[in-house]
C-alpha cells in the first residue's frame, strides 16, 4: 500500500489539484491528510470537498479546530483570525460538522499520524526541535510518525544510542532499530526556502517501507483573495503568502501590479490582497498574552526572560472597538526584557507577543508575565 501524506492545504485548491494528480501519477493508493484543509486561503468549500472526495483519512488541524468552533482561535492573529470568521461563513453546516468531529490522531499501516504531535494532540503543539521530537518518540510506540503544522519539510531519526539527530528532507528506505518522525511540509502555504517556495508532499510506501518526500512547483497567485466586493477602506497591496522572500514576492508583483483594463457600470469589484508578516505566522508564534488596563495604568512591562534567545517581542495596544492604538513596539530580545512602557491615550488592552524571529530559531521561555502599573 503507497501512501500520499499531505499536510496544511489552507483553502488552496490549486495546489492541492497539482499535488493530487501528483500523487496518482506516482501510484499513491491512499491519501492521508494531516489537517489544516481550511485557514488563509481563498477557497475553502473548494478545497474542502476536495479533501473529502479524495481522503482516506483526514486529521483535525487547529485552522480546521478554529473554524468548525471546536477549538479557539485567540492565538490567531490577522490573516489567521479573518480567515476564521471568513471560512466559517464559506462552509455549509455539513461540512463544519464534519470538520468538528475529525480525530487528533490517526493510525496507518505501522505508523501514526497527527497534526501537531502527540504528547497532547488537541493543543497542536509543534515539533520543531530534538527537545520536541524527543517527547514524541517517548509518547507512542510506533516506529514512524506523521506530523505536519510548521509548514516545513522535515525528519528527525532516533536509534539505539537515544540521541535525536534533525536532518532536512530526504528520501530514505525505515530501519528495524531506527524511529523516524517525518513532516512532509505544506501543500498550500509553504515556507520559501533558498529563493525557492514549493509545495510539498511524502510518499509512503508501506509494502518497500520507503519515504519520498515530492515537491512540486507552487502559484504565488493561488493564495491571493478572488475578485469579490470589499466593503472596508481600502488598504494598501500585500502578499498572502507565509514566509515570501525575494524570489516569491518578484512573481507575484508581477501578477498583482500587471496594467489591467475593467469596465466599471454601477459597481467596483476589487480584488484585495492582504499582506502577511511574520506577526501573522502561527507557525512562529511562541506565546501571546492580553491585559485588560485599568483607568489608572500608565505603564506596562513584558517581564520576558529567555533560556536561550533570542526571540521577538512585539507590543500592540487596542482601543474599545479593538483596533490598534499607535504603532506596534517591536524588539528582538536576546535574554530578557523589563523594560516599561507608556500606554497610548485611548488604550484599553496590551497584546504582548513572543515569536521566533525566524522559523529555525529555537528559543525558550523561562518567564513570561506582563503587568500593568500606574506609574
Amino acid at each position: 500500500m503507497k501512501y500520499a501524506i499531505l499536510s496544511d492545504i489552507h483553502a488552496n485548491a490549486e495546489a492541492l489539484r497539482r499535488v493530487l494528480a501528483d500523487a496518482a501519477q506516482n501510484g499513491a493508493d491512499r491519501i492521508v491528510c494531516l489537517g489544516d484543509v481550511v485557514g488563509y486561503g481563498p477557497l475553502p468549500a473548494e478545497t474542502l470537498a476536495l479533501v473529502r472526495q479524495a481522503a482516506s483519512l483526514v486529521l483535525a488541524g487547529n485552522h480546521d479546530d478554529a473554524v468548525s468552533g471546536r477549538g479557539s482561535a485567540e492565538a490567531f492573529n490577522g490573516l489567521a483570525a479573518d480567515a476564521v470568521t471568513r471560512h466559517r461563513a464559506a462552509l455549509s453546516a455539513d461540512d463544519l460538522a464534519w470538520m468538528k468531529g475529525l480525530p487528533y490522531v490517526g493510525t496507518l499501516d505501522g505508523a501514526r499520524a497527527a497534526h501537531g504531535d502527540f504528547v497532547d494532540p488537541p493543543k497542536f503543539y509543534y515539533v520543531d526541535d530534538a527537545e520536541g521530537a524527543a517527547a514524541n518518540f517517548a509518547a507512542t510506540d510506533a516506529p514512524l510518525l506523521f506530523v505536519g503544522h510548521t509548514h516545513i519539510p522535515a525528519l528527525a531519526v532516533v536509534g539505539d544510542s537515544g540521541t535525536v539527530h534533525l536532518t532536512g528532507p530526504q528520501d530514505f528506505t525505515l530501519e528495524p532499530n531506527k524511529r523516524y518522525i517525518v513532516n512532509p511540509g505544506s501543500v498550500g502555504y509553504p515556507r520559501e526556502a533558498n529563493g525557492v517556495c514549493q509545495s510539498s508532499y511524502v510518499l509512503y510506501d508501506a509494502s518497500a517501507r520507503t519515504i519520498e518526500f515530492r515537491f512540486l512547483p507552487f502559484s504565488v497567485a493561488s493564495v491571493m483573495a478572488r475578485g469579490r466586493a470589499v466593503a472596508r477602506p481600502r488598504r494598501r497591496l500585500g502578499l498572502a503568502v507565509a514566509a515570501l522572500g525575494a524570489a516569491a514576492l518578484a512573481a507575484l508583483l508581477a501578477v498583482v501590479l500587471k496594467p489591467t483594463t475593467r469596465t466599471v457600470t454601477k459597481t467596483v469589484t476589487e480584488t484585495r490582497v492582504v499582506a502577511v508578516d511574520k506577526a501573522d505566522d502561527p507557525a512562529l508564534l511562541l506565546a501571546r498574552k492580553e491585559l485588560t488596563l485599568r483607568p489608572d495604568d500608565r505603564k506596562v512591562r513584558a517581564n520576558l526572560r529567555l533560556a536561550p534567545g533570542p526571540a521577538e517581542l512585539t507590543i500592540d495596544f487596542r482601543d474599545p472597538n479593538g483596533q490598534p492604538v499607535g504603532a506596534p513596539f517591536r524588539r528582538t530580545i536576546k535574554e530578557s526584557y523589563r523594560q516599561a512602557h507608556k500606554i497610548p491615550d485611548g488604550a484599553i488592552s496590551a497584546l504582548f507577543s513572543v515569536r521566533r524571529a525566524a522559523a529555525t530559531d529555537t528559543p525558550r521561555i523561562a518567564a513570561f508575565a506582563p503587568t500593568a502599573a500606574p506609574r
